[in-house]
């Protein structure tokens, strides 16, 4: 992240690839003074903790409850025989302030 600060210096937002991800990078812009919008992603603990704190803009939020239904749920009808998508989206949330 520091270095995308100083090669990019223009830089207004960051979408990092988990909740950890963007809690490094928030540590990376503030020390930088930068104000920049920053995502996590997965939804964790810390991350939910973050955007209610107003470190973190948002997280989006997975849902292993549902993604786990849906797998049972496929496993028990490829054992009944029937046919199941290919790939089964799984809509996620977004955890703002």
């Amino acid at each position: 992240m520091e270095n995308l600060l100083s090669s990019q210096p223009k830089t207004q937002a960051v979408f990092a690839q988990n909740d950890e991800m963007a809690l490094g990078a928030f540590r990376a812009v503030q020390a930088s003074g930068k104000d920049i919008f920053i995502v996590g992603f997965d939804g964790t603990d810390d991350g939910i903790a973050a955007v209610k704190r107003g470190l973190l803009g948002a997280t989006i939020a997975q849902q292993p409850g549902l993604i786990g239904e849906i797998g049972v749920q496929s496993a028990v009808d490829v054992l009944a025989g029937k046919s199941v998508a290919e790939n089964v989206p799984v809509p996620l949330m977004m955890v703002v302030k």
